[in-house]
Formats: C-alpha cells, structure tokens, sequence
C-alpha cells in the first residue's frame, strides 16, 4: 500500500484492487490512456500553519497548483507567496476577504476589492513580481462566479470556478473522527461508489478538471497526499493555471455544469472495478444477450469504451458491456471512446 494512503472506506477498496491488478506504471504506460491534466486549486490563504505544508507536499509529489488568494491573508505571509511562485505554482485574485463581494455584487465593488488584494499581492512579491508579471491574471469569485471578471481596459484576466470541491472547510464540531472527515473528503473528490449517489468527480470531466480546496485547515493537509499519490497512480499530472486552452476574460467553468465527453479517443483504455453483481452483455441493452450472468463484486475489469449509461469492458479476454452504474472506473472517463 502507498506510503501516505490514509483514507479508508470503498474508495480504499477501489485503490487497492485496481493497484493489485493494474500495478503503477510509467507516465509512458499511461500513454494509452490518453492525458489526465489536474489542476489544484487552494483557496483562502496563505496561512502560517497550512500553506507552507502544504508547499512541501506539493514539492514532494513535483505537482503543480495554484493558490487564490485574500488580500488580509497577505500580511505577515509575505514569504509563502513569494514560495509560492518561486517553485512553479501560480498565483489568482481572491479578492479582499471571505465573507467578502459574492456573485451579484455591482462591479465597482468587485473591481475595487480586487484593486486593493492586487495591489498587496504585488507588494509582497518582492524579488517573485517579474514571474508573477508574465503569468496571465487569474481570478476567482469568493462563493463562486456567475460571470466573468468585469475588465477594464487593458486587462486580460481569465475567471475561474471549480468542477469539483472537495468541500474541505466548515466541518465545525459534526462529531466526525478526523478518518470519517478524510474519508468523506477524498469521496467528495473521486466520487466515491456511484451506487450511493450521482457524483461527478475529478475522474467525471478528466483531462483538465478543476478541483476547489483550502489552505485553511488541517484537513486539506491531511488528505493530500494519498489524493496525489492515488490520482498520480493513474497517470495524472498536477499543473497549475491557467488552462492551455482558456482565453483572457472569459469563465471557462460554470457550477454545477456536468461534464462534456465528446467522442473521446480511439484506443483509450482505463482500469476499473465491479460495484455489486453485474451482467456481461454483448450490447449496451438491458434486453442484449447476457455473456455472463453475474460477474461478482470488486471484480477488476479494462473499460475500453462507453455509451450512454453503459461502458465497454474486456474480462479474462472477454468483451462485453456493463451498466455504468455497476462499474467504478479509475481514470479520465471522457477520454474513452464513444461508440455508437
């Protein structure tokens, strides 16, 4: 088992199983796979006790991220910022304060607030302003944005939301042990068993997925290295925004949007893993012709491609389909091939 795997639970389950049959590879072996590019995103900070730990798990694991940060946070952290984009990650406008200028506010407020947390992030920067100069100006409504940034003149700033939260904040005193805590963290993140709810994860919109965290507890610091460790088993890259193909002065992310999977690509393949008792079929129908009447739980399986509701899978050298609710696949779904 990996050094930092501390969460338990199905998602554990699902990790072992597939580490057991599809052991960690070079990134080269994933090349079949297609690319799994994930981009952290830590909100709220910096702080003393959680941004600099933070930094070294990052370093550590050689990933990438980028940290949206609060204008009154800034003070007395001046060196974690320059830290920050001293070692490769980028840095984004959180505004001034949280609770601060939410979604709907007018837009002088907005511009206002983000003058006044530019203006400190600039100052802290010190020998670090050059590099954070050449990097394109990122974002971030506290709460979360229903448009873009309203620019000025000259500005070119890209506004980002988040695919997936790991809702890694305000648990307060809810009587969970730190393990349940990390545990509902990590699920929140890869979706856990899609027998329990529709969840769309890290995993649901693949290459390029946003993903919204805090550096503002010991949560976050807790689960984050088995997250790397476990996504980076799977072939994922952690890199910071913006997004290659995001252009200035747009939201490339709205809330709540669900994944687009388009046509995927010809020859991806991605492990996964039987959630209950599920049928082989020879189409994606419940009325096919059953190949295998019933392929037990926690059965580990190749998914080759999908359709709607259904993915293709290969089994002791048998091909067939299963119904998606049955199968937790590990890996940059929209990647697969659609056939229809």
């Amino acid at each position: 088992m990996p050094k930092h795997l501390r969460f338990t639970g199905f998602v554990c389950t699902i990790f072992i199983l597939v580490l057991t049959f599809f052991p960690p590879q070079s990134p080269e072996a994933h090349a079949d796979s297609g690319p799994f590019r994930v981009y952290l995103t830590f909100e709220d900070g910096p702080t003393a006790a959680y941004t600099p730990p933070i930094l070294d798990i990052l370093a550590e694991y050689n990933a990438k991220a980028t940290f949206f940060v609060i204008g009154f946070q800034i003070e007395a952290n001046e060196a974690s910022l320059q830290r920050i984009i001293r070692e490769g990650h980028t840095i984004g406008n959180h505004l001034w304060q949280e609770p601060g200028v939410y979604a709907g506010a007018p837009d002088e407020d907005v511009q206002a607030s983000y003058d006044r947390t530019e203006a400190a992030i600039r100052d802290a920067l010190g020998p670090e302003l050059s590099p954070y100069d050449a990097q394109p100006k990122l974002f971030r409504q506290p709460g979360g944005g229903v448009k873009p940034f309203p620019v000025r003149e000259g500005e070119q700033i890209i506004s980002y939301n988040w695919h997936v939260s790991g809702n890694d904040c305000g648990f307060g005193d809810n009587g969970k042990s730190a393990a349940e805590i990390d545990e509902q963290v990590i699920n929140n993140l890869t979706g856990g068993s899609s027998l329990d709810r529709a969840y769309f994860s890290v995993f649901s919109y693949g290459d390029g997925v946003v993903i919204g965290l805090h550096d503002v507890n010991r949560v976050t610091e807790r689960i984050l290295p088995s997250f790397l460790e476990y996504l980076q088993d799977v072939g994922a890259s952690f890199e910071a925004l913006p997004r290659p193909f995001d252009a200035p002065n747009t939201m490339p992310i709205r809330l709540g949007v669900p994944p687009v999977r388009g046509q995927g690509i010809p020859g991806a393949t991605l492990p996964g893993v039987t959630l209950d008792y599920v049928r082989l079929r020879a189409t994606p129908s419940t009325n096919a012709e059953i190949l295998v009447a019933d392929v037990p739980i926690e059965t580990p399986v190749t998914v080759i491609g999908r359709a709607e509701g259904w993915y293709q899978v290969e089994i002791n050298g048998q091909i067939g389909w299963m119904s998606a609710k049955y199968v937790a696949v590990i890996g940059p779904i929209p990647n697969l091939a659609l056939i229809e």
